[in-house]
C-alpha cells in the first residue's frame, strides 16, 4: 500500500513544475524573439540592387540602384568637365574648361566601396554598417590634376598677360648721340602659385580665381651703361622692302623701333619675341602678307620676320663674337635675303634667339632710310 506523499514533497514538486514551466516559456520567447530578429534582419539586410541610404558621392545616391547611381555620376563627371574655371586680373577675366585644365577623376572604387555596405560580413556586420550609413556617410572620388597640361593651358591663356622686364638702353638722339633710359621692372603670371590656387579652389562650383603675379627684374641697369664705351663696330646688314605697302612696312618699322638701342650683356641670350613683344592689333601691329603653311595668306604682323631675318644676317657676319642659339627658316622661299639665311618668327612659339660670347655689350641699333632696313652691332666695353 502506498504512502501519500508529504506536503512538503508535494510543494516541491509543484515548485519544479513551475520553474520548468518558466524556462521553456523563457526559451520559447527568447527564440521566438530570436527568429523576429533574424527575420527583421534578413529583411533589413535583403540586396535590392540598391545603394545603401544615407550614401553620398558627390550626389546623395541613397537607395539608387547602382546602375542608376553609375548613370548619374558619369553625367555629373562630364557637366564637371566642361564647367569653366574663370580666372581675373584687373578688368580682364579668363574661362578655361576644367578638361582643359587638366583634370580628371574617378568615381569607380568609391562606388564600389559605397555598394558594398549592407553587402559585406555577417548578417549583423551587415545590419550594423547599413544602420550606421543612414546617418550620412560620405564618399569622396578620386580627384587627379595633369600638371603638365594644367601648365600649359594657363601659359597659353593667360601669357599676354606678362609684361617682360625693359632692360636700361639706349635712345638715339636726332644727333646720333645715345641717351640712357632707365630699366623697369616685368610682371609674369605666377605660374607656380596658380596651381596651388586652382587645386585649392577649382572643385568649388562658379569659383572665381585671381591671378597671382611676380616681379622680373632687369638684368641691366642704367648704372652699368654709365660706365660703358664705344670699342668695336662688328657689322652691319641692310635689306630693302617696298614702302608702297604701307601697312606691311609700318609693322617693320613698329618691329625694327622695338630694338633700337637694345643692349645685350656679356653672356647674356637674345630673344627677338621677349623684346619685341607679342605683334597685337592693340600694340599697333596691322594685317599684312604672311606665310602660314605653305601659303601666302594675309596675318596680323606680316613684314616682322624681315627685321628678325635682317637682324640674324648681322649675327651671322658678327660671329665668333655672337652665336645663334635658335633660327627657323620660313617654309616658303622669301626674296628680301638669301635662300636659307631668313629666320621667321611667330609670337610666343617660334623665336629667334643668339648669345653675346664678346666680353663687352653689345648695342643693336637698327634704322629705316626711304626702302632699306639697316642694323647695326656694336661693342661697348
Amino acid at each position: 500500500m502506498e504512502e501519500d506523499a508529504s506536503p512538503a514533497e508535494l510543494s516541491r514538486s509543484q515548485g519544479f513544475l513551475k520553474r520548468h514551466k518558466i524556462l521553456l516559456i523563457i526559451l520559447s520567447t527568447g527564440i521566438i524573439l530570436f527568429g523576429v530578429l533574424t527575420l527583421t534582419l534578413v529583411l533589413y539586410t535583403q540586396d535590392r540592387g540598391q545603394i545603401a541610404k544615407g550614401v553620398i558621392l558627390e550626389i546623395p545616391l541613397g537607395q539608387l540602384p547602382i546602375e542608376e547611381a553609375h548613370s548619374k555620376l558619369k553625367q555629373l563627371r562630364n557637366e564637371t568637365y566642361k564647367r569653366p574655371v574663370q580666372f581675373i586680373s584687373g578688368d580682364k577675366k579668363f574661362n578655361i574648361s576644367m578638361e582643359e585644365l587638366g583634370f580628371t577623376y574617378s568615381y569607380d572604387e568609391p562606388l564600389r566601396q559605397a555598394s558594398l555596405i549592407g553587402r559585406e560580413g555577417t548578417l549583423f556586420n551587415k545590419a550594423i554598417s547599413k544602420y550606421k550609413a543612414s546617418f550620412g556617410i560620405t564618399f569622396k572620388p578620386d580627384y587627379h590634376w595633369n600638371d603638365q597640361v594644367l601648365t600649359e593651358a594657363l601659359t597659353k591663356h593667360l601669357s599676354t598677360l606678362n609684361i617682360p622686364a625693359e632692360d636700361a638702353h639706349f635712345s638715339i638722339n636726332s644727333d646720333n648721340s645715345l641717351q640712357i633710359i632707365l630699366e623697369k621692372p616685368g610682371k609674369q603670371v605666377d605660374i607656380n602659385s596658380l596651381i596651388t590656387s586652382i587645386k585649392k579652389q577649382a572643385l568649388d562650383e562658379a569659383q572665381i580665381i585671381s591671378i597671382p603675379f611676380s616681379t622680373v627684374t632687369p638684368s641691366l641697369t642704367k648704372t652699368v651703361l654709365e660706365n660703358v664705351k664705344l670699342n668695336k663696330h662688328l657689322s652691319d646688314y641692310t635689306t630693302c622692302f617696298n614702302p608702297n605697302q604701307k601697312e606691311r612696312t609700318l609693322n617693320i618699322q613698329l618691329a625694327s623701333k622695338a630694338l633700337d638701342g637694345l643692349v645685350l650683356k656679356p653672356g647674356g641670350v637674345f630673344s627677338f619675341n621677349n623684346s619685341v613683344g607679342p605683334r597685337t592689333a592693340e600694340a599697333g601691329y596691322q594685317e599684312a602678307i604672311i606665310i602660314e603653311g605653305n601659303k601666302f595668306v594675309p596675318g596680323l604682323g606680316g613684314g616682322v620676320c624681315q627685321v628678325s631675318s635682317t637682324l640674324y644676317n648681322a649675327v651671322l657676319l658678327a660671329s665668333p663674337s655672337l652665336n645663334v642659339i635658335e633660327r627657323s627658316r620660313h617654309s616658303l622661299p622669301i626674296a628680301y635675303v638669301p635662300p636659307g639665311q631668313d629666320a621667321t618668327v611667330a609670337y610666343p612659339t617660334l623665336d629667334f634667339k643668339f648669345r653675346n660670347d664678346s666680353n663687352g655689350y653689345l648695342l643693336i641699333r637698327s634704322s629705316i632710310n626711304n626702302n632699306t632696313l639697316l642694323f647695326s652691332l656694336v661693342i661697348f666695353s
